[in-house]
Formats: C-alpha cells, sequence, structure tokens
C-alpha cells in the first residue's frame, strides 16, 4: 500500500480525531479565557488531533508503527511537557523551586503517553502481520 492509498483510506478516522481534540481543548479554558486564547486552543488541539488521527488513520494503514506509535502519545506529551514549562516559568518568576506536586502529575502524563505509544506500535504490527499472512498460514493448514 502507498502512502497515497493509505491516506485516502484512513482519512475518515484523522479528520474525526481533529475535531474531537478541538472541542476537547477547549474545555481546559478553566475560566473562560478571551477569543484569541480559545482559538489557540482549538489550534493546539487541532494539532493534537492532526497526530493522534494520522496515528490511527494513514499510519495505521501504512503499517508505520513507530511513526503511529509515536504520534499516538502526542496530545499525553504535550500536556506533560506544557506543565512543566508552564510551572517552570511560573516559579522562576516567583524566584522559588518547582512545586513537589508538579513532577509526579508531568510524569504520569508522561507514562500514560508512552504506554499508549507502545499500545498502538504493537496494535499496528499485529493488523500488518495479520493482514500479511497468507490464507494457509492463519488456518494452519500447509498447502500441497
Amino acid at each position: 500500500m502507498t502512502w497515497k492509498e493509505a491516506f485516502r483510506k484512513g482519512r475518515v478516522r484523522w479528520l474525526m480525531w481533529i475535531a474531537i481534540c478541538s472541542v476537547l481543548a477547549c474545555g481546559f479554558l478553566i475560566k473562560g479565557g478571551t477569543q484569541s486564547e480559545l482559538l489557540w486552543a482549538m489550534v493546539i488541539g487541532a494539532a493534537n488531533g492532526t497526530a493522534v488521527g494520522f496515528a490511527v488513520g494513514p499510519a495505521a494503514e501504512k503499517g508505520a508503527m513507530i511513526l503511529s506509535g509515536l504520534f499516538a502519545g502526542m496530545p499525553f506529551y504535550f500536556i506533560g511537557t506544557s506543565i512543566f514549562v508552564m510551572e517552570s516559568i511560573e516559579a522562576r518568576r516567583l524566584h522559588r523551586d518547582l512545586l513537589s506536586d508538579v513532577i509526579p502529575i508531568v510524569s504520569i502524563f508522561l507514562i500514560v503517553g508512552t504506554i499508549l505509544s507502545f499500545a498502538q506500535a504493537l496494535r499496528v504490527r499485529r493488523h500488518t502481520r495479520g493482514r500479511d499472512a497468507s490464507p494457509e498460514d492463519r488456518s494452519g493448514e500447509k498447502s500441497p
């Protein structure tokens, strides 16, 4: 399968994830926010949705195990890194150490992202092997 065929076959899942993540990203604006903040939340959500959608859509169809796995955990990597950077900037501004609860929270997001990445890579690997196996291999019988 070529990348062009994979894009055509996985396009629906890709677009669905872009829409879902754009809407979910707006939920992170706890205090309401301005129109500019809402726009940025939608753009960041769409970028994460693009990564996840590509992972479960075209990359999975193509059988790109590493690429699909990496992009599947992208939202969790992004959230964990964002929390760490925001808290580091605030700690520097207030001339204090990083809060003790930041590292465990960031670690949880990075661990969940890593687990999702491995799970997606294994799913793509299993799907690719099942698709590549001949009918004789699947039934256990050998052809003459």
